[in-house]
């Protein structure tokens, strides 16, 4: 079926008239995903994709962003996906969709969005996914949340032709804070928007307040510990065994104080 401009207006339409498209619900709801990116409930995975402006549309070929964003949210309607319109500023105004998982996450997820945004023809989609990590605060109990941020660079043609090569992607930066405070409400440009609300994750900035930080994830522990036994059997020297099982204790310590 094709999607005409007059369908795409009824999809529109028919978003609007179940709550999903005002742009009040859309801030709130986008709101409460965010302020859950902390907590073990809420949003387990989110992305950011748009099918509008893939690199070299325009001049190398033809690109109608409004009907390809209908052609996007199809997609994305039958994975099953939650999404929601928001735009954004970074060096000219766009259309974006803000995609979230609850609860369990979808093992596809990553997958899917990379996927699409080949299909799409897009420089990059932008992927977060829930960790659990050691909690650094010592007046909360249990682990940390945090969602993890990936840029992932899709290498697109340039030609309207997807490049569905799925070893052609990489990513090119990682975030692990999404900011919202007044400083970000306040730009006039690099930011997403959803409704009048502003956030940003602060993708290649050189601000040491934006870095990623490190904190002992819990899986990553769990890992490196398999990982330092395996070492344990496999050396002769008993330093070396000696200094791995030290590291082991250690590492088994953090776990117990988490």
């Amino acid at each position: 079926m094709k999607l005409t401009k007059q369908l795409l207006k009824e999809m529109i339409l028919n978003e609007m008239n179940e709550g999903m498209m005002n742009p009040q619900s859309i801030e709130q709801d986008v709101k409460k995903i965010i302020s859950s990116f902390k907590q073990a409930e809420g949003a387990s995975q989110v992305a950011m994709i748009t099918a509008e402006e893939p690199p070299g549309a325009g001049s190398n070929f033809e690109w109608n962003n409004e009907q390809m964003q209908g052609y996007l949210m199809n997609d994305l309607n039958g994975k099953g996906y939650d999404y929601y319109p928001i735009d954004g500023d970074y060096g000219a105004l766009e259309n974006s969709l803000f995609v979230v998982v609850r609860g369990e996450p979808n093992p596809n997820f990553y997958d899917d969005m990379v996927r699409l945004g080949k299909k799409y023809n897009q420089d990059a989609v932008i992927v977060g996914q829930k960790q659990e990590s050691m909690q650094m605060d010592p007046t909360q109990q249990g682990p940390a949340y945090h969602m993890e941020f990936e840029m992932i660079s899709l290498h697109p043609t340039k030609t309207g032709h997807p490049n569905m090569d799925p070893r052609q992607q990489s990513v090119t930066d990682t975030r692990d804070q999404t900011q919202a405070g007044p400083s970000v409400q306040g730009r006039q440009s690099f930011f997403s928007r959803a409704g009048s609300f502003k956030f940003v994750v602060p993708f290649f900035s050189p601000s040491p307040a934006d870095q990623t930080t490190f904190r002992g994830n819990v899986r990553n522990i769990r890992e490196e510990i398999s990982s330092l036994q395996e070492q344990v059997k496999n050396t002769n020297s008993t330093l070396e065994k000696r200094a791995l099982r030290f590291e082991i204790e250690r590492l088994y310590a953090i776990q117990r104080n988490r």
